[in-house]
């Protein structure tokens, strides 16, 4: 039977070898490659047969949610779990929204990561009820915040709406990145996304915005 093929990514050296030894201790399953950053990961790809990346969420020059959103585009058939700390509803709900099968807890049992890899092979999500009730924290019934409903700018993440003030002030992606500590390309994906959101398609129309709601002083 064919194995199970795992990309790990994580820019901690120690933890990252300690759970290719875990996972490559389960039935079925085998490691593939280990990455340091969600670019090196996709470089990796390009190359490997893997079947699910196992990522942490923040690491240097590409973080997961990042690397998840450029897989969905060019490796579909490829699975992404998230391997974090972070519980931020706003970050649960952006993995879901750029792709992740599944969103685990760095706590998590051995048991419960091998269960992940085998529902999302399956063709599954897994969430967990803890994960999703983080995440229904933002939502209502209708699927929108209730703040959202009232404020657009709900919509927005505290990290995009900090891209948009150094935007609006014409500061270059380079130094957003670096006064950020993120990668350019991270500093790229946000102003994508709050373009997308917010249906705007200038700096001007963005400003505007900014000014409208209070995110800038007049």
């Amino acid at each position: 039977m064919k194995k199970i093929r795992i990309l790990l990514a994580d820019d901690h050296r120690v933890l990252v070898e300690s759970l290719a030894m875990l996972v490559s201790a389960m039935e079925g399953i085998e490691v593939a490659g280990i990455a340091n950053n969600g670019t090196e990961a996709l470089e990796m790809l390009e190359q490997l047969e893997v079947d699910v990346v196992l990522s942490d969420l923040h690491m240097p020059v590409m973080g997961g949610i990042d690397l998840a959103n450029q897989i969905s585009q060019k490796f579909p058939e490829v699975k992404v779990l998230l391997l974090t700390m972070d519980e931020e509803p706003e970050v649960i709900r952006e993995a879901m929204r750029v792709g992740v099968k599944g969103y685990l807890l760095k706590n998590t049992s051995r048991h419960e990561l091998e269960q992940a890899i085998l529902t999302v092979m399956a063709g599954d999500q897994y969430f967990k009820e803890h994960i999703l009730s983080r995440l229904n924290q933002l939502q209502t019934t209708d699927g929108t915040t209730e703040s959202e409903a009232q404020d657009p700018v709900s919509i927005l993440s505290s990290r995009e709406i900090e891209v948009i003030r150094y935007i609006i002030n014409e500061v270059p992606t380079a130094q957003i990145a670096s006064e950020m500590f993120i990668a350019p390309s991270t500093v790229e994906t946000h102003r994508r996304n709050i373009f997308k959101k917010l249906n705007i398609h200038s700096v001007v129309g963005l400003t505007r915005y900014a000014l409208t709601h209070g995110l800038i002083d007049k």
